[in-house]
């Protein structure tokens, strides 16, 4: 009976401590769970019942941080292509800078050189008034007023003329200039271009060199306006020996430059043209590409501005009919 007893007591005793030491593994303040968050309170004091478990709190939802994409370096602007400099354009001959271009024109006009309009423009009648007071004064021609030529206006070089009739051209090839004297006064200076020298090939086929004749002539013929003759187009020329003249052309440059005839500008052509009709002497006389009419120099027998073929043909009379024999009378 005492050992029922005995069992009685000792069989919950143990039961008792089995439970409380398996409670006591699982306590709360041991466990670890990662997202839970529990309770605080701790169990009754004195108590030998198990505590019982907190309530877990259910885990919030898990914020999601919003990330931003990274923003999207701007684009490199694409480099413009740098823009060709615009070509400046070719210099023309004028007046140097820091001259009065009027006043140039007044003083070339005093000197016989220029005729034009005192407009302080310097055109192509006022470059070609610069080259021709140049190559008087013994200066490089090239239209410029630099101060070399400033100071030639102001103390110009006075040109010697041969002498002879009182309206009367004269050309100085040596220094490529044109004298037209007038009542026995010079009236105009102007720059010219005469024979290079070179060869050329005639309208025939036969070979000739670009000489100009010097010596003393006479206008024996002109054409007003334009004449195209074998070796390039002459305006208002004036000829003063079998196919050679005094003509305007569109090239005048500063040195000897034609096949043998004396260009002037067109603008210088035709002034000179209204001034010196047939008959007006003519005298030549300097240079180095030149022959004397008669001398027999090579290659000079075909002129070089025109042919003698191109000279107008003398008017003749009409030649007599011939005359007709009547049919004889039938038999």
């Amino acid at each position: 009976m005492s050992r029922r007893i005995a069992l009685t007591v000792l069989v919950p005793a143990l039961i008792g401590t089995m439970v409380g030491v398996g409670m006591a593994a699982f306590r709360p303040s041991e466990r670890q769970v990662v997202g839970v968050e529990e309770s605080s309170s701790p169990p009754v004091p004195g108590s030998d019942a198990p505590s019982i478990p907190p309530s877990r709190s259910p885990s919030p939802s898990p914020t999601v941080e919003r990330i931003d994409p990274l923003p999207t370096p701007p684009a490199s602007p694409t480099p413009s292509p740098t823009p060709s400099p615009t070509p400046s354009p070719e210099p023309t001959a004028t007046p140097g800078p820091g001259y009065d271009v009027a006043a140039v024109q007044q003083r070339l006009t005093d000197l016989k050189y220029y005729v034009g309009a005192i407009d302080g423009k310097a055109g192509p009648a006022t470059v070609s008034a610069v080259m021709a007071f140049q190559k008087v004064n013994g200066l490089g021609a090239d239209g410029v007023v630099g101060p070399l030529t400033q100071a030639a206006l102001d103390n110009p070089v006075t040109p010697t003329l041969r002498g002879g009739p009182g309206t009367r051209i004269e050309v100085e090839l040596s220094a490529q200039v044109l004298y037209f004297v007038q009542g026995g006064e010079l009236s105009r200076i102007m720059p010219v271009s005469s024979g290079s020298g070179q060869s050329y090939t005639t309208a025939s086929g036969g070979t000739a060199r670009s000489l100009t004749p010097v010596g003393t002539f006479t206008i024996e013929r002109r054409i007003s306006g334009v004449r195209e003759a074998n070796l390039g187009t002459l305006y208002d020329p004036m000829y003063f020996y079998r196919g050679w003249a005094i003509h305007g052309s569109n090239s005048v440059p500063a040195y000897p430059a034609s096949h043998g005839c004396v260009r002037l500008t067109r603008s210088d052509a035709l002034w000179l043209f209204d001034r010196a009709p047939v008959g007006t002497a003519v005298s030549l006389y300097g240079g180095t590409h030149v022959f004397t009419p008669g001398s027999g120099a090579a290659g000079t027998d075909t002129p070089a501005g025109d042919t003698p073929a191109d000279t107008p043909p003398v008017e003749t009379a009409a030649p007599a009919p011939a005359p007709t024999t009547p049919p004889p009378a039938p038999a």
